[in-house]
C-alpha cells in the first residue's frame, strides 16, 4: 500500500519523517517556510526568526542527538555545536533522498479534510501569500516543532515597567546586554547558556525561578563521560522512590565533599529540590558557573511586582534593573489543522495521533524526553506512522486507543509533576522500550545472549538510537552493534557490583510492599 504523503516543517522530526515514509515506497511531499532544513538548527536565521545562537552547544551528546540510521562515524561522543549537527542533518538528508521532496520559501496556510477520504493542504509562497493553491493528500504529517510561538508570561506590575523585555527565543549572543541591569526569569537548557553569558557582561544579574530545576552537569563528577553514557537500562530498572532517595543523600554528600567549587555548588541547588526525578533534567550546568563567580545572583522567592525601574520579590528583596530576559519556554498551536481541537499533546496516543484523526494526521516532534533527545523519540514515531501508512501495522481500535492515552497520560502525569505545565515531557527508556515492543524493533529478544558483550552493552550502556535497529522493520545489525559496542558503559566494575546490589535490595522491598512501586506505562 503506497500512499502520497504531505509532511510540513523541514527540521529533524520532518526530514527523519520523510526518510521513514521514503523507506516504504510512499510519495512525499515536504513543505517549508525557510530557505535551508534544519529547523532551529538552520543557517542564516534573521534577527526576528527563533533558532539556534551564537555559542550553541547540544546539551546531549552526538550518539544521542542522531538517528539510528545514520549514527555517527569514527567520532568521540562529544556535544556537537550547531553548525555541526546542521552538517549532520544535511548529509542525512543527502543520503537518504530527503531533500529533493523539499519545497522551501512555502508556508502551510491549513489542513483540512476532504470529501474522497483525504486532506487538503493549502499553501503560500512566503514571498506571495496571497497566491495560495491547494493540494489532495492521502496523509499528513505536521512537525513544524514545539519552538514557533515565544511564551510571553506577564508579570505582575508590568504595565509600570518602562525598560526592555525581550524573550531568549531571540537570543544570539550577549552583546546587547552589556553594562545593563539584568533581570533573568525561567531556567532551562538553553536559559542556562543565556544567563550564563548575559551575566558575563551586565552590569547586574539577578535569576528568578519558580523552583530549582534539577541540574545535571555535561560531564558527571568531572569525568570524561558525557552525561546521557548514563541513560541505561540499568538505571531506568531503579525504582523511582531509591532513586530519590540517593540523590537526596548524594546531593548532601556532593554540598559538602564535591571535588571543586562548582561539582559543590549544583549539588546544592539540587540539594533544594527533594523531588529530583520527578521534573524535567536541565542538562547544562554553565549558569551556576556564575553563581560560584558572584556574577549572578538567584531568588526562587518569586515576583511580586515590577516597579518603573527594579523588581520587588516575595522576600522583600528589591533590585533595580532596566531589561527583562524571559526564559520562559514557548506555546503549542495546533490551529494549522481545521478539524479537530488540541490543547494537550499527552491526549494523543504517543503524542502524535488524535482519536478522532487516526492515523490520517499525526504529529511528530511534541515528545521532549527528560533524557535522550527528541531525534530520537520523532524517529519511532515516524518510523511508526510509515509502516502504518503500508498498512503493515494497524493501529488499535477506539476503546484501546483511548485505554492507552489514559494509561500512559496518568503515568506522565503522575512521574512529572513537578513539571505539570511541560506536556510534552516522557520518560524516555519508558517510552522507547514500548515503542519498540509496538514496532516489534525490541532489542530484548533471546538471540541477544548469544552475543554476551553484545547483552552487557545493552544493559549498562546507553540507550542510543541504534540500540533499536538491532531488530525489527528496516534494521541494519551490522552498523548498529558495531556504534553500541564502539561506546563505554561509564561505570566501573565497582559502581556495576553496588548498583546490582542496590537494584535487588530495593526490588525486593518493592516486591513485599516495603516501597512504592512505580506506576505503570
Amino acid at each position: 500500500m503506497r500512499k502520497n504523503v504531505c509532511v510540513i516543517g523541514a527540521g529533524p522530526s520532518g526530514l527523519v519523517a520523510v526518510k521513514e515514509l521514503l523507506d516504504e515506497k510512499h510519495t512525499v511531499t515536504c513543505f517549508d517556510r525557510s530557505t535551508e532544513l534544519g529547523g532551529v538548527f538552520r543557517s542564516g536565521i534573521g534577527p526576528d526568526e527563533m533558532g539556534a545562537y551564537d555559542s550553541t552547544m547540544l546539551t546531549i551528546s552526538n550518539y544521542m542527538m542522531t538517528f539510528s540510521s545514520f549514527p555517527p562515524q569514527h567520532d568521540e561522543r562529544r556535544y556537537w555545536s550547531a553548525a555541526e549537527y546542521r552538517q549532520y542533518l544535511m548529509d542525512f538528508a543527502k543520503k537518504f533522498g530527503v531533500d529533493s521532496t523539499i519545497r522551501y520559501r512555502t508556508d502551510v496556510v491549513s489542513v483540512s479534510k476532504n470529501d474522497s477520504g483525504g486532506y487538503t493542504v493549502e499553501v503560500a509562497p512566503v514571498d506571495d501569500p496571497a497566491g495560495r493553491t491547494a493540494h489532495q493528500f492521502d496523509a499528513v504529517v505536521v512537525s513544524t516543532g514545539t519552538h514557533r510561538i515565544p511564551n510571553y508570561v506577564d508579570l505582575p506590575g508590568q504595565e509600570d515597567f518602562t525598560g526592555e523585555i525581550v524573550h531568549s527565543a531571540y537570543y544570539r549572543n550577549a552583546e546587547r546586554f552589556r553594562g545593563k541591569r539584568i533581570l533573568c526569569v525561567g531556567i532551562g537548557e538553553t536559559a542556562a547558556d543565556v544567563v550564563n553569558e548575559v551575566a558575563q557582561v551586565a552590569a547586574s544579574c539577578t535569576l528568578s525561578v519558580r523552583r530549582y530545576q534539577p541540574v545535571v552537569a555535561r560531564y558527571p563528577g568531572s569525568r570524561t563521560f558525557t552525561n546521557d553514557t548514563y541513560t541505561s537500562y540499568v538505571l531506568n530498572s531503579v525504582p523511582l522512590p531509591a532513586a530519590t532517595a540517593v540523590q537526596r543523600v548524594g546531593a548532601q554528600l556532593g554540598k559538602r565533599y564535591g571535588k571543586t567549587a562548582i561539582t559543590r555548588a549544583v549539588a546544592d541547588w539540587n540539594s533544594k529540590n527533594k523531588h529530583f526525578f520527578n521534573h524535567f533534567y536541565t542538562k547544562n550546568e554553565a549558569f551556576i558557573h556564575r553563581v560560584v563567580d558572584g556574577k549572578l545572583a538567584v531568588n526562587a522567592s518569586g515576583i511580586d511586582r515590577l516597579g518603573k525601574d527594579y523588581v520587588l520579590f516575595k522576600d522583600g528583596h528589591r533590585e533595580n534593573i532596566d531589561t527583562i530576559v524571559l526564559n520562559t519556554g514557548y506555546v503549542e498551536d495546533f490551529s494549522l489543522v481545521r478539524d479537530v481541537r488540541i490543547d494537550d499533546v499527552r491526549r494523543m496516543y504517543k503524542h502524535m495521533i488524535h482519536p478522532d484523526l487516526g492515523a490520517g494526521i499525526v504529529f511528530i516532534g511534541w515528545a521532549r524526553p527528560g533524557t535522550g533527545g527528541v531525534p530520537a523519540c520523532s524517529e519511532m514515531q515516524s518510523r511508526y506512522f510509515a509502516l502504518l501508512c503500508s498498512g503493515k501495522l494497524q493501529l488499535p481500535d477506539r476503546v484501546r486507543l483511548l485505554g492507552h492515552i489514559e494509561r500512559q497520560a496518568a503515568y506522565e502525569n503522575e512521574v512529572f509533576f513537578g513539571n505539570p505545565e511541560l506536556r510534552t515531557l516522557v520518560h524516555y527508556p519508558r517510552y522507547m522500550i514500548d515503542f519498540a515492543k509496538v514496532l516489534g524493533c525490541s532489542p530484548w529478544r533471546p538471540e541477544v545472549f548469544l552475543n554476551p558483550r553484545l547483552a552487557f552493552h545493552l544493559w549498562w550502556g546507553s540507550q542510543v538510537p541504534p540500540v533499536f535497529r538491532l531488530y525489527g522493520p528496516h534494521s541494519d545489525p551490522e552498523t548498529a552493534r558495531t556504534t553500541i559496542l564502539s561506546l563505554p558503559t561509564g561505570f566501573s566494575a565497582v559502581q556495576m557490583l553496588l548498583a546490582s546490589a542496590f537494584i535487588g535490595g530495593a526490588r525486593v522491598l518493592t516486591a513485599v510492599g516495603l516501597m512504592k512501586r512505580d506506576p505503570a506505562y
